[in-house]
């Protein structure tokens, strides 16, 4: 084995031990409430066969399509089973893993980008293996590998830096290469959208590869490379923003026009960098104060600090500084659709930093590589001075990064635990308030869960699921008419929002709204919200009742009957049906209600009273 394979070897197996070192801790982590039930609640993910592959393969008319991610879930399975505790360790060790690749392919792609731009083998190999490990350990990529929902980002960036690879190895002359590069390229977007970005990376990779060495034949060639990708890209691109405006995934713009938000933007930028190279404590989400108004000081120093960064990448290109051109480019660029040019509902995420903080890590890299390679001629100290230097600021970044990196890690151990962190670091958080408010609901902790969903409304008034939320706390706190109104107005906000549907009849029953009650639950039938068996009696029963009350003898009998036959091992159900026809003078199916009742009762006092019930019903019959 030659010293050069040895090295490669010693840095690849430094990558996989500190990869796993770092999230091996995920693995006795729970599924979070922020996503991941909709691994657990499509079906179509828990078995691999032909027909529930080509349903992950027909695209939704509301929703991205994301056909790897979701094919990834429906291997963890098949290989680990239904249940649920053992495929969420699966899922997390299928996570690690992936993250683990992507590294690799990270040091793969800049290997080969660094050899396009730098002279020096020995330079370009330690530059690329000290960039590699910085981006490793960053704690801002937690999130991407402990959420199981996340499993799309160490994809995209897996994809994303094999096909970069691939088209370096192209652009220099293995014309081959371009082909695998456009199928990488498409197993990223169809990892995640975001990788609809990737020409726009290219081109810039592109145009400074040029620069360095000019190709005679540079501008020919180009349609023959780009217009495959394009005519990918611009379809799917068009899709995906009609896509995000009929699911009301677009929010107003920031300071109410365009050009205001264009200043929020700016800052978006600008807080992005903070997130990746100045912040000790990371979180599930950041809830920071945008200035779009013209009228504010710091909307325009935002603005400016951006005009300077950009300047600088030109500044840098005219002085043949082309990686750190690039790279500030890259950044742009992969910031470009959560930057809020179309404005969504979170400001800013750890995961939307992934790809962009490589920036970070190159830039560190270059300065810890040249440091390395230095060697002093003369002076107090010896030649190898500065490579000591070196590798004690690499190893203080690394550990600080790993040890943040690791207690993330923790945090994510529940959703409790990591909204509670959430607010105690972010308290206007909106996702942070709704999703704690939801784990709470669970807890029966309802006025808790009224003052968070309040919070998160403040923050975001077009947030509709604080607003069903805070709903479903007010109608089991008995505050019904408050209940109604906020369900009609989450309602307002987003007219498919099923628990709402729900909830409303629910509170229009508990209010004495009949007439109401018995709309709303005759629709709930009708579109099919009615769950499984259990919720289906609930349902046929409060409508009945609801039909009753609203003049509807036939209707009510049918609907009853309905609840009645559903719900032969439920208890309560069965008391309330009972109760219902007795109040009708239904004599004869409420006996039977009572008669089916009565197995399911051990209380000694509760039978007796049962048979009183019987005996004065049979007597009536």
């Amino acid at each position: 084995m030659t010293i050069s394979k040895r090295r490669y070897l010693g840095v690849g197996l430094l990558l996989v031990v500190l990869v796993l070192g770092l999230h091996l801790n995920i693995l006795d982590n729970e599924a979070t409430n922020w996503d991941d039930p909709a691994i657990f609640t499509r079906s179509s993910l828990h078995q691999l066969t032909a027909e529930n592959i080509l349903e992950i393969l027909s695209v939704k008319k509301l929703s991205t399509f994301q056909p790897v991610r979701d094919l990834s879930y429906m291997v963890d399975f098949a290989l680990w089973g239904p249940e649920h505790q053992s495929v969420v360790f699966g899922m997390h060790l299928h996570s690690i893993v992936l993250y683990l690749l992507m590294i690799l392919a990270c040091w793969l792609f800049l290997l080969e980008l660094f050899r396009v731009f730098v002279d020096d083998e020995d330079l370009a190999f330690a530059w690329a293996g000290i960039s590699t490990v910085l981006f490793a350990v960053h704690p801002v990529h937690v999130e991407s590998v402990a959420w199981l929902f996340g499993r799309k980002e160490p994809l995209m960036g897996m994809f994303t830096f094999l096909s970069l690879w691939a088209f370096i190895r192209g652009r220099t002359g293995r014309w081959g290469y371009y082909g695998g590069s456009l199928v990488f390229m498409i197993l990223a977007i169809l990892s995640k959208p975001i990788a609809l970005m990737i020409p726009a990376v290219m081109i810039a990779l592109d145009v400074v590869i040029q620069l360095r060495r000019p190709h005679p034949s540079f501008l020919k060639t180009r349609i023959l490379v780009y217009l495959p990708m394009l005519l990918i890209v611009i379809p799917l691109g068009l899709r995906l923003v009609v896509m995000m405006h009929a699911a009301g995934g677009v929010k107003p713009y920031h300071g109410g026009g365009f050009f205001t938000n264009l200043l929020a933007v700016s800052q978006i930028f600008a807080s992005y960098l903070s997130l990746i190279g100045f912040t000790i404590n990371y979180a599930a989400d950041y809830a920071i104060k945008l200035y779009a108004d013209p009228a504010a000081w710091q909307a325009w120093a935002f603005l400016g600090f951006n005009i300077l960064l950009i300047a600088s990448a030109v500044f840098a290109l005219v002085k043949r500084h082309y990686v750190y051109a690039f790279f500030t480019a890259w950044y742009y660029i992969f910031l470009m659709p959560v930057a809020h040019f179309l404005p969504i509902s979170q400001i800013m995420a750890d995961r939307y930093a992934l790809l962009p903080s490589l920036c970070w890590s190159v830039l560190l890299g270059y300065g810890l590589s040249r440091l390395w390679r230095m060697r002093l001629k003369s002076g107090r100290f010896s030649p190898e001075f500065p490579q000591l230097i070196s590798a004690a600021l690499l190893g203080m970044i690394v550990f600080s990064y790993s040890y943040m990196s690791f207690r993330q890690n923790d945090i994510w151990q529940n959703s409790q635990t990591l909204w509670e962190d959430t607010l105690a670091k972010y308290p206007n958080s909106s996702p942070a308030n709704v999703n704690l408010a939801a784990i709470y609901i669970k807890q029966q902790r309802f006025p808790e869960v009224q003052e968070l969903c309040v919070t998160a409304i403040k923050a975001k008034p077009y947030d509709y699921l604080a607003i069903s939320n805070l709903a479903l706390a007010q109608m089991m706190m008995g505050q019904y008419g408050h209940a109604i109104n906020n369900y009609r107005q989450a309602l307002k906000l987003k007219p498919d929002l099923e628990k709402a549907k729900k909830g409303l009849a629910h509170a229009y029953w508990f209010a004495g709204d009949h007439e109401n009650a018995y709309a709303s639950f005759s629709e709930l039938f009708e579109k099919g919200f009615v769950g499984g068996r259990d919720e289906a009696a609930q349902y046929s029963h409060r409508l009945g009742f609801s039909a009753w009350k609203a003049g509807k003898p036939d209707e009510a009998r049918r609907y009853l009957a309905a609840a009645l036959d559903r719900a032969p091992d439920n208890p309560y159900l069965l008391r309330e049906i009972a109760g219902t026809y007795t109040s009708m003078g239904e004599t004869r199916q409420a006996k039977v209600a009572f008669e089916r009742l009565y197995p399911l009762v051990d209380d000694e006092e509760q039978l007796r009273h049962l048979d009183r019930i019987l005996d004065a019903l049979g007597k009536m019959d």
